[in-house]
């Protein structure tokens, strides 16, 4: 099935242009020229990727990016931002409010399919319905169990949901803000600040002990988990 990618920019030749050059490597596009229409469209479709512009008409993109984060159904969606704003505080904003990566225009064509060929083809070994698998580390999504090179870690339930979360997202950035938002991990009573983030994430990298060098700070903006390659 073709993946579908959801275009946000409102400059209607470069849509059309970033449209022509996905149908032709395979990709589906929709096409929006505001934040809001695309909002709606999410609602009864989820996309598998959304490029989004920043600098659009009665939405713009980071709103629409803070509002696409609080719906759980696309907590896992790679975003990719394109926009005309490149200081390093615009690109820092756009990954805290959980864009996956950032691109300054003019935009070039083979950076950006890159960047969307490596978060739609990266993703966990699925071993059944139940189970993720990421080289050594296997975690049992039913049972709430967690294995590196065959031996049971034990993990407390927030340590699993954050590994969860983590596998579910090979390769892409996770801010503490999109962590702290997860209502799976954290329920909805809970106070969560950056530093118990960290706390977590290091006493998660301990106990998977080999496993651990796969979860990368991102400094400044949160952590992912990739291979060392």
């Amino acid at each position: 099935m073709d993946k579908l990618i959801a275009i946000a920019e409102d400059e209607k030749d470069l849509a059309e242009i970033l449209s022509i050059n996905l149908n032709n490597e395979g990709y589906k596009t929709k096409i929006f020229s505001n934040g809001l229409d695309l909002l709606k469209f999410c609602e009864l479709i989820i996309p598998d990727l959304i490029i989004l512009d920043i600098m659009m008409p009665n939405l713009d993109g980071i709103e629409t990016c803070k509002l696409l984060r609080k719906k759980s159904k696309l907590e896992d969606v790679p975003i990719i931002f394109i926009t005309a704003k490149g200081a390093e505080s615009d690109i820092v904003v756009g990954h805290e409010v959980g864009g996956n990566d950032y691109l300054v225009k003019p935009v070039s064509t083979q950076i950006l399919l890159s960047k969307i060929r490596r978060f739609l083809n990266r993703s966990p070994n699925i071993i059944d319905q139940n189970l993720l698998k990421f080289n050594e580390i296997i975690i049992n999504m039913d049972s709430y169990t967690t294995t590196v090179n065959q031996k049971k870690i034990q993990l407390t339930t927030t340590e699993f949901l954050l590994l969860e979360a983590l596998l579910k997202n090979i390769g892409r950035v996770l801010s503490r803000d999109q962590l702290i938002k997860r209502k799976r991990i954290w329920g909805d009573d809970k106070v969560i600040y950056d530093r118990t983030i960290d706390v977590h994430v290091k006493n998660l990298r301990e106990k998977l002990g080999s496993g651990g060098r796969y979860i990368k700070t991102v400094r400044g903006i949160g952590y992912k988990i990739e291979s060392d390659d």
